[in-house]
């Protein structure tokens, strides 16, 4: 953990009172008023426990960076869970006196989950949040902590995580009592990124034509743009025939953040219509400038597309890092957000500005074969 933690306040009176992190050590606070500070019973907003809990999300996201394997009952359930112990911890150590409108905010630590794991149907967070506790009992606190650098440390299928996260987990502690946890926890815990049905093929440059097509549906025009926690930029493409290739793809925007950039991949994906991926590049946070948004052009290797297909861009982004993808004002219906995997939604506030160029084999068109 961090020696320090760095929290950024911001004051908006039009936008949402909002906490997050960047997964290292920062956090930002963006509320309307000073109203926004006081104790929860006057404004239904929980400030030391959101802090608590965004603490417990930093003891995961640094040891393990790609948790995009894990559910939202993984990810939150663990945050809710320590955070709830580090509310006890910091009552004890600083008293009931420490926000300035003071309250008994140990109502908002263990006690409350207690009773939130104690009713008949918790929601998938709480039941999360139930499991990593039953974890802490059965390794101690110190072994969790080993447990999460191994998984930092694991490479996964996205298709299947769950049998490598198992086979890691299994060698960091050797009571019996984890293989039974696991069983329990795997299902609410992983998250399958099935991958499609299409047996995509893949050619060289130079069996192509080079006279690709673009596909878009923008207008060339930004009128907005967005960076989306949790979630991804896609886009419906159609093409005529079965012998296209995807050789590149065009997106319009601006990394924001820290001046370096991370040391870390994006990711763009192929999918098929029903959004599951078909192919997976990879792409360094650097290929995107930080200030004015411009064309970015991602080739990748050529790749067969199906009839129809979805093109997607995920940045992972936090409040100091993220690239900000534009849109126009026009909404086409074919612009999504989400990520492979999950049921993609429908963006209504334009077409994002994300292009892709389709290519045909030579030997495809019998009217220009190629030489």
């Amino acid at each position: 953990m961090p020696g320090t933690i760095h929290v950024n306040v911001r004051r908006e009176a039009k936008a949402a009172v909002r906490l997050f992190n960047d997964g290292q050590d920062r956090f930002s606070l963006t509320v309307r008023s000073e109203r926004d500070l006081r104790k929860p019973s006057r404004t239904g907003i929980f400030h030391l426990y959101g802090l608590c809990h965004e603490v417990g999300h930093l003891a995961m996201y640094r040891p393990i960076r790609d948790h995009s394997w894990m559910t939202v009952a993984a990810a939150e359930g663990c945050a809710h869970y320590l955070g709830s112990r580090l509310v006890d911890d910091v009552y004890a150590r600083e008293g009931k006196d420490l926000w300035p409108d003071a309250y008994d905010y140990r109502a908002d630590g263990t006690e409350r989950l207690k009773q939130q794991l104690a009713r008949a149907k918790p929601d998938e967070v709480t039941r999360g949040a139930g499991l990593w506790k039953e974890l802490a009992e059965i390794v101690g606190d110190r072994n969790v902590a080993k447990i999460f650098k191994a998984w930092g440390q694991v490479e996964v299928d996205p298709a299947d995580p769950g049998a490598a996260v198992r086979k890691s987990l299994l060698a960091t502690h050797a009571d019996k009592r984890l293989a039974d946890w696991w069983d329990r926890a795997e299902p609410a815990f992983i998250f399958k990124r099935p991958k499609s049905g299409f047996a995509a093929r893949t050619a060289k440059p130079k069996e192509l034509t080079g006279r690709a097509t673009e596909l878009a549906h923008d207008d060339g025009v930004p009128a907005g743009k967005h960076s989306f926690a949790g979630g991804g930029h896609a886009i419906r493409f159609k093409v005529d025939g079965p012998d296209w290739y995807l050789t590149e793809v065009k997106v319009f925007g601006s990394r924001y953040g820290r001046p370096q950039p991370p040391k870390e991949d994006f990711h763009l994906w192929l999918c098929d219509k029903d959004f599951k991926t078909i192919a997976d590049f990879p792409f360094p946070y650097a290929t995107f400038a930080r200030g004015d948004a411009r064309w970015v052009t991602l080739a990748v290797k050529p790749t067969n597309v199906p009839a129809q297909f979805i093109i997607c861009v995920g940045f992972s982004p936090t409040g100091t890092k993220g690239v900000f993808v534009h849109h126009d004002k026009e909404d086409s219906g074919n612009s999504l957000t989400g990520l492979p995997g999950r049921a993609g939604r429908g963006f209504s506030r334009g077409d994002w500005l994300i292009r892709a160029s389709v290519d045909q084999l030579k030997i495809a068109n019998p009217l220009n074969p190629g030489k």
